[in-house]
Order: C-alpha cells, then sequence, then structure tokens
C-alpha cells in the first residue's frame, strides 16, 4: 500500500529550462517543441489583426479573467468534446504552469496530502514539495494510466485534499486514461470527496482526435481543468486556460493577487488565430511531424539501446517514455551523454522516490531528424557503460 510522505524534488525546473535553450546540444531532455514546429507567419498575421481590431486597448490593463472573445471560444471548443462549459467559467492564465499552480493553493495547505500520478511532470512535484504538502503516489500501471481499483483503494484510506493527472498523452508516459475509465474516475473521487484536477495539456496532439475530458463527466463540483497552447501553438504566448468549477471566484482571487491578469497582446493574438480556423491545418501538420518523429526514436531505439528496452505505446505527442530493462546509473550516463553534447530526461526526476528501474524520457521534437537518431544512437552507446 502506498502512503503519504514529504520530500524533496529530485529536479528543479530551472535547470531544464535553462539548458533547453543552450546551444549546440543535440536536447533529448526539455519538454518543448522546436521552433520550426510553430505556426509564426500565422501568429504573426493574427497579433497584426488583433492590433487593428483592438487598438491601444490591446496594450492596456485588462479584465482578470482574460479575454471575454477568447473565452467564449475555448469554452466553445471544450462543448465539442462533450464539456457542459461557458465562456464565464473560463479563467485565462499564464500557462498550464500557472494553473496547477494556483488550483494547489487554494486546495491544499501545508502538511495536507496531495494525490498525483507517477511517473508525474517534475515541475508538479516541484510545486507540491514548496507548497508543503504531503504526497500520494497513484501509480501509472501502463499506456491506459491507472488500475481504476487502486485508485479506489488509496483515496478511501488517505483522502486527499486533491488528485493532479495528465489524463491524456501524459507527461513523461504519454498514457492516455480510456474513454470509458473517464467517468469511472470521476465518480471514485466525487464519492470519495476528493477534487481532480485535470491537466490536458496534450489533448490536442492526438492522433484520430482527443478523448472527451474529465470535465465532460462533471458539472464542476468534482473535476477543475486546466490547459495551455503551450506544446499545441507556442509555448512563447503563455496562454493557459482554466476552468475551475465551484471554486472559481477562490482561484480568480489568488490569481489576480499573482499578476493582475495575463498578457492581453497574446490573449488577443490567440484569439484571432482561432478566429482565422487557422489552428486546425496547423494541428494536423503538427500530428504528422510528431508520429514521423516518434517513428524515427523507436526504431533508434531497438537498434542501438540495451536489449529488453521497451517504450510504452502512445496515440500521439513528441516524447517517448523507454524502459529500460533494469536498473542504470542514469546520473552516469546523462555526465558520459553531455560530453558528447547529448541531454535527455532521466526518469528519476519524475518519481517522488527510487524506483527498482530506470526510466528515460526522450523529446522527439527539438532536434533535427538526423540529429536525433544520431544523439539516440550515441545514447545506446552510452547506455551500455553503464549497466
Amino acid at each position: 500500500m502506498h502512503a503519504p510522505f514529504t520530500f524533496s524534488p529530485p529536479g528543479r525546473l530551472i535547470d531544464f529550462m535553462r539548458e533547453a535553450g543552450e546551444p549546440g546540444l543535440i536536447n533529448l531532455a526539455a519538454g518543448v517543441p522546436s521552433t520550426e514546429s510553430l505556426p509564426a507567419q500565422q501568429l504573426s498575421e493574427a497579433m497584426a489583426r488583433g492590433y487593428t481590431a483592438d487598438g491601444a486597448a490591446m496594450f492596456a490593463y485588462h479584465t482578470p479573467d482574460g479575454d471575454p472573445r477568447l473565452r467564449e471560444l475555448l469554452a466553445e471548443r471544450l462543448r465539442k468534446r462533450g464539456a457542459d462549459v461557458k465562456g464565464e467559467q473560463v479563467l485565462m492564465v499564464t500557462g498550464c504552469q500557472q494553473g496547477l499552480q494556483l488550483m494547489l493553493d487554494v486546495l491544499a495547505q501545508p502538511g495536507d496530502i496531495v494525490a498525483c500520478e507517477v511517473p508525474v511532470y517534475y515541475a508538479l512535484l516541484e510545486l507540491i514539495a514548496a507548497r508543503g504538502c504531503r504526497i500520494l503516489p497513484v501509480p501509472v500501471r501502463g499506456p491506459e494510466s491507472f488500475d481504476l481499483d487502486e485508485v479506489d483503494t488509496l483515496l478511501a484510506r488517505w483522502k486527499p485534499k486533491c488528485l493532479f493527472v495528465c489524463t491524456t498523452l501524459s507527461n513523461p508516459s504519454g498514457a492516455t486514461i480510456p474513454e470509458a475509465n473517464r467517468p469511472k474516475l470521476v465518480e471514485i473521487c466525487r464519492r470519495h470527496g476528493v477534487r481532480v484536477v485535470e491537466d490536458d495539456i496534450y489533448a490536442k496532439l492526438v492522433e484520430g482526435g482527443a478523448p472527451p475530458p474529465l470535465r465532460a463527466f462533471d458539472d464542476g463540483s468534482t473535476v477543475s481543468f486546466v490547459s495551455s497552447f503551450s506544446k499545441s501553438v507556442s509555448p512563447g504566448l503563455r496562454v493557459g486556460v482554466c476552468v475551475p468549477g465551484t471554486i472559481y471566484e477562490r482561484v480568480a482571487e489568488r490569481k489576480v493577487q499573482q499578476d493582475m491578469h495575463s498578457s492581453v497582446v497574446s490573449e488577443v493574438t490567440l484569439r484571432c488565430f482561432l478566429e482565422a480556423d487557422a489552428i486546425e491545418p496547423h494541428l494536423a501538420s503538427l500530428r504528422e511531424r510528431n508520429r514521423t518523429r516518434r517513428a524515427l526514436a523507436v526504431a533508434a531505439i531497438e537498434r542501438t539501446f540495451p536489449a529488453g528496452t521497451k517504450t510504452w505505446a502512445q496515440r500521439g505527442g513528441y516524447m517517448v517514455w523507454a524502459e529500460l530493462p533494469g536498473l542504470f546509473d542514469l546520473v552516469k550516463a546523462r555526465d558520459l551523454a553531455r560530453k558528447e553534447r547529448v541531454v535527455f530526461g532521466a526518469g528519476t526526476v519524475f518519481f517522488p522516490s527510487p524506483q527498482d528501474r530506470s526510466y528515460l524520457r526522450l523529446n522527439t521534437a527539438k532536434a533535427s531528424e538526423d540529429e536525433l537518431v544520431r544523439g539516440l544512437e550515441i545514447l545506446g552507446g552510452v547506455l551500455a557503460r553503464v549497466r
């Protein structure tokens, strides 16, 4: 039985973000898209249209809740996925990261128990530790995420304040909760009085269409929804979206204390980008790019990594989760690979406690295709030396 515990996060977000911008590296580490995959021209045109329409108001103070028209457009997109959401229920935030932090600050106090999937986005571990909360790990058991009976048992036993889960193409594992399991998960959380915070940031990258969000099976009393356009359109815009549900006013109050409001320029740009129907052609191209690169990466891993390495199947996205056959010295591997100008995401930063085997998260989007294959070949050789 897993039990809550206090911990120190094994990685720092600031280190990964600084490394992401370091020139001369074959970067398989930070979960960031390549600049070549961004719709830069369309966004530039959208920004110009926004200024033509809004004028000086585009550079002035704004409502803390966000651009009203953008909020309605985002609510409409959620309604198409089955969630009964109105524009007035949408709160704009500065990237998904702020949305997660706001939820944590509102829902949990120091010493409280917070549940989250593991492996999990390392920055969420950092937020939970900084908040002074105890963590309850809820294991991701494979490409279809949780064992719902295990979730039920853990929530019944420990009654955490909330459960954080990236429901679609989870970072780092790529796991996606099957559509049939989503209403069941919501009902489990509702029955135990646990608010579930759904991180939906990667759903737009799913090939074949994203499943309904958890919010589609709730009225906002159990599910809070967080997402952004950082992985699908532009990380530089820093446009995030939050549907807090029945805790909306508490979250909005905390938001305005932090930054008054998010970037008006960015929100207007995204609004004009969506109004021009530019997003779907862009996403179709992006999904195909990601699919091609994942296939290149998996082939290189199968060819050059230690025998017995497994890659978890996934339905989209640009990161590959590799499970190595046993324990490897990933600290030494990282040092050796960096000497050859290759960096990767060691699985240790995605777990709050040690594991009995080693994992890697490998970003296939940032490097060129040739560099991607070459970097994985170098990494395969390094892993053979650190077992």
